[in-house]
């Protein structure tokens, strides 16, 4: 047995190991480092300018062998790297969160990026507010012509009746971009959280919106049952949120080692003149991971959300709760039934034991 077969025999049985999650969110990221590395090392990037000719004459006088045992190198480089990376997923997850600490420095670029989010926040409100008053005036002067009446004397209910059925008529049709600005800026501004709740940068507003909205109209609250909801959902259900997950995962372990490449790139060509606009490129990718990742973990909770909608009464029932009889009741026992899951001593939840006859509400059923 030859060492390259040995090395490759380790990788596989670790790789088999740590399973798909692994081989997926953590060795792809690692592999563009350790070849990025590669690339510095090997073109003498670290010690001056750049060598190409030097890296192309390293390329291209390898024999079959040797690029089987660089390979096998680089894959157990990556190996290497992703299990030191994969447990500072965590970390990584709340870097690009915003979660910065309280030090003096963090809270000044806190309060900077806070303060930044939220000016757009108004900006967006006070826009659609614009539009909304320009396509009501516009409206109305529609149906007072129409009409030979002022729309302001009618009552709410009337005006709003005439207004849709006027935008819906051919003259009406001139609005119908200032509608769709409108309903362009809803999306993103229900993609944000209220103004006392907004986090320094868009990945924890997203996250931070979500966790506010998610379960409320059942009275839960997502980072207190998520991990119940993990234990008692149906089986096919989780496997959509895992998949969610690891698409968010990879996309937020991307951007952070891009990030990580942009900085060796910095390091190694800082003094290198033009060649430093060669870290604009993990740079670029950083970028387009972190937009990616923003999309990523609206869609993951947006799966949490259904598996929330679909395995609730599961979860009630696991916890010995009753069963609400309308929504109203629903929302009334949950209030109570988060506080206790809050580890609160106060709170006084009355529990309903099943009997040995009562058959369990199976998972997925709303």
């Amino acid at each position: 047995m030859t060492a390259s077969t040995s090395l490759a025999d380790a990788a596989t049985s670790v790789g088999n190991r740590v399973g798909r999650y692994f081989s997926v969110v953590g060795m792809i990221p690692a592999l563009f480092l350790v070849l990025w590395g590669a690339v510095l090392i090997a073109s003498d990037a670290w010690r001056g300018h750049p060598n190409l000719p030097r890296l192309g004459r390293s390329l291209s006088g390898w024999t079959l062998s040797s690029y089987a045992g660089a390979l096998l190198w680089i894959l157990l480089a990556s190996l290497i790297v992703g299990l030191v990376l994969n447990p500072l997923q965590f970390g990584m997850t709340r870097l690009l969160e915003g979660y910065w600490g309280s030090s003096g420095p963090a809270r000044l670029v806190l309060r900077w990026r806070i303060s930044r989010h939220r000016r757009h926040l108004d900006l967006l409100l006070q826009r659609q507010e614009t539009l909304r008053e320009r396509q009501a005036t516009g409206l109305d002067e529609l149906l007072r012509k129409l009409y030979s009446q002022d729309p302001k004397t009618w009552d709410d209910r009337t005006r709003e009746i005439h207004r849709r059925s006027m935008f819906d008529s051919e003259d009406g049709a001139k609005f119908s971009g200032l509608r769709a600005a409108d309903d362009a800026l809803f999306g993103i501004i229900r993609s944000l959280p209220v103004m006392a709740r907004t986090m320094p940068t868009r990945l924890g507003n997203v996250l931070r919106a979500a966790e506010d909205r998610v379960g409320k109209q059942y009275g839960l609250d997502v980072i207190a049952t998520a991990q119940h909801f993990s234990l008692v959902a149906e089986q096919r259900h989780l496997d959509h949120l895992r998949d969610a997950r690891q698409q968010f995962d990879l996309t937020v372990r991307l951007c952070v080692v891009f990030l990580i490449a942009t900085a060796m790139a910095c390091g190694c060509l800082a003094t290198d003149g033009w060649w430093l606009l060669a870290a604009l490129i993990p740079y670029a990718l950083s970028w387009l991971t972190y937009r990616a990742c923003v999309g990523a973990a609206a869609d993951y909770m947006a799966v949490m959300a259904t598996v929330i909608d679909l395995n609730r009464f599961k979860l009630y029932e696991s916890l010995h709760v009753e069963l609400p009889r309308n929504s109203v009741e629903e929302r009334w026992n949950n209030e109570k039934l988060m506080k206790l899951l809050d580890q609160q001593r106060k709170p006084t939840v009355r529990y309903k034991h099943p009997t040995i006859d009562t058959p369990a509400t199976p998972p997925g059923t709303p």
